[in-house]
């Protein structure tokens, strides 16, 4: 009986130091996951990265916005929203703009799932092997995106937030690496830009049917 009780004991620390944890994503961007749904004639420059992240640091927050502005500058390149993509200090033209992305949330978190520990224990492990979820990842992602003209007037804008929630288990890819939330960055920036973009080009036609 001291003996069962001592396994058990045992088993229940080992499942315990499975704690929770919380990190920010910033990348790295894929890819877009579809060409540009409108394509603007216009030249653009990404200005640094706006993070309005709560409780992250002067030096933190530089890093990733330095970060997510370089990212940023190949990502509208590749997914050929604009004419063409310049980089600062090239001087802005008549008709160019500048993207201000502002990211007010990038939060991952990942917790033991609440039936982990009694699944675990109650089939003798057998909860793990047969895959059953023993993290719950959960991702925070919020931003805005502000298209101006060279002199600082909004043309289009749009702001969104997405929240998801996975269960993740032994086999399962994110175990090692929570990937989901990288994939949900790169969600929150498409949509960031199809929106704006789209915006834009509504704009840009009231202005010639004047």
């Amino acid at each position: 009986m001291l003996q069962t009780l001592l396994k058990t004991a045992a088993l229940l620390t080992a499942l315990s130091l499975t704690g929770c944890v919380s990190y920010t994503v910033t990348g790295p961007l894929s890819a877009p996951p579809h060409p540009a749904k409108v394509s603007s004639p216009r030249t653009a420059q990404i200005a640094d990265v706006s993070v309005a992240i709560p409780d992250t640091n002067d030096a933190t927050r530089t890093a990733i916005s330095r970060s997510l502005t370089h990212q940023l500058n190949q990502y509208v390149k590749a997914g050929g929203y604009f004419k063409d993509v310049t980089e600062y200090p090239v001087r802005l033209g008549e008709n160019d703009v500048v993207l201000k992305f502002n990211m007010t949330s990038l939060k991952g978190h990942r917790a033991p799932h609440p039936a982990y520990i009694p699944g675990a224990l109650l089939t003798l492990t057998i909860w793990i092997w047969v895959n059953g979820p023993i993290y719950v990842d959960s991702f925070d992602m919020a931003g805005d995106l502000a298209i101006v003209d060279r002199n600082g007037k909004e043309l289009a804008a749009a702001k969104e937030q997405i929240k998801f929630e996975h269960n993740v288990g032994l086999y399962g890819r994110e175990y090692w690496s929570p990937v989901m939330g990288v994939k949900k960055l790169n969600e929150l920036v498409s949509t960031l830009l199809d929106n704006a973009t789209a915006k834009l080009a509504q704009s840009q036609l009231k202005e010639e049917q004047k």
